[in-house]
């Protein structure tokens, strides 16, 4: 063989396999950076790219930026929305652990959609390729200007930080803490599912099962929230629960379990917002969500329960799923299984552990409260 065909041989090799295109882009933080990351599984034949996907690319270094489009031509519609903004290095071990456990059990194609910042953004996608080269998994990735996301919820915020923040400039009056109430409206509007995570989460098995669980949404469920496991609400609406002691709200999510019967769901605790599935179809449609953004509506239904709140988006959705049970799917304890242990230590502790409490095997743990997460 000629030493030209044999130099002709190894650049068909290399380009043949070469995995990663880069997109380029003159101003990074202008609007979203979209950007997909393609791992070939190590075994079996090469996955073919959709003629639409690699229309959108140009070849200029080692990532692939391309828009969101829908199935069929971006493979997945399994949407997966992180936070990751002020990153130090706490941060940094969430996110790296978080996309461990993510990409170590899935065998699904995702698209991660990462919510970030200037300073965060160089860091955020680093680990991203790592875990992705770790574990040989086919990955749509987007990156996204959190400014510009927050100025386009400005008016839900501005309803919500009087009544679901403990004071201006507080850890939870951040606009991302009230990012899922309006998300909706600024994701791509061919997407129709989402789900929401806090990169402080750590999956025991496949998220194509946490999936699964749209299709248990009745035709009604706008969101999917498991319940708190704390007694934070019951904290909040003491006097609620003063003028009605046998009220539901605020009571541990499983009655205590006897010798003669098996432990059940009744209670309804509120509901933590470290997981939020969302139906974007139907939340846009929905008239009666609409209507519950509403200053006036807002302030109504937080009077009614005399609350306070102080977690943001969360402290929101617990109150629509008492007032609107419908609106909301209750997602088992095992897909958020929180590890957060303060208010045992601060005045609950004789009814902590009614709260905490989650049967069955645990498919999420959840360390809030910067808990260490069981190895």
């Amino acid at each position: 063989m000629s030493n030209s065909n044999k130099i002709f041989l190894v650049l068909i090799a290399i380009s043949g396999g070469a995995l990663l295109i880069l997109y380029s882009s003159n101003d990074l933080f202008a609007r979203p950076i979209l950007r997909t990351f393609f791992q070939s599984q190590p075994t079996g034949p090469p996955q073919p790219q959709a003629p639409e996907v690699a229309a959108l690319v140009d070849t200029a270094g080692d990532i692939k930026r391309v828009k969101y489009i829908p199935k069929g031509e971006n493979v997945t519609e399994h949407n997966i929305f992180v936070i990751y903004t002020k990153e130090n290095y706490l941060l940094k071990t969430k996110l790296e652990l978080f996309l461990k456990s993510l990409l170590k059990f899935t065998t699904i194609d995702l698209h991660l959609h990462i919510i970030t910042d200037e300073k965060s953004e160089t860091s955020a996608e680093t680990v991203l390729k790592n875990q992705i080269n770790k574990y040989r998994k086919r990955v749509f990735y987007t990156l996204y200007d959190v400014e510009d996301f927050a100025a386009k919820i400005n008016d839900i915020v501005y309803v919500m930080l009087p009544f679901f923040s403990s004071h201006a400039g507080s850890y939870y009056s951040d606009a991302l803490f009230f990012l899922s109430l309006g998300l909706h409206r600024i994701v791509d509007p061919k997407m129709n599912q989402a789900i929401l995570i806090d990169c402080d989460v750590v999956f025991r098995t496949d998220v194509k099962y946490l999936f699964e669980q749209f299709k248990k949404f009745t035709p009604e469920n706008l969101f999917g929230l498991a319940p708190e496991l704390t007694p934070v609400y019951r904290h909040i609406l003491y006097r609620y629960r003063a003028t009605y002691p046998k009220s539901s709200f605020g009571n541990p999510y499983y009655l205590s379990t006897t010798s003669h019967r098996k432990t059940q769901k009744y209670g309804y605790p509120g509901l933590n917002s470290g997981v939020v599935m969302l139906q974007f179809d139907r939340i846009r449609a929905s008239k009666l969500y609409a209507e519950s953004l509403k200053f006036e509506n807002v302030k109504q239904l937080t009077d009614k329960y005399s609350f306070k709140g102080h977690l943001g988006d969360q402290d929101f959705f617990t109150l629509l799923g008492y007032e609107f049970p419908a609106l909301i799917y209750r997602l088992d304890c095992i897909w958020n299984r929180q590890l957060c242990t303060w208010w045992k230590e601060h005045g609950y502790s004789d009814v902590f552990d009614q709260f905490f409490h989650c049967e069955g095997k645990i498919k999420l743990y959840h360390g809030n409260c910067n808990t260490r997460v069981p190895e």
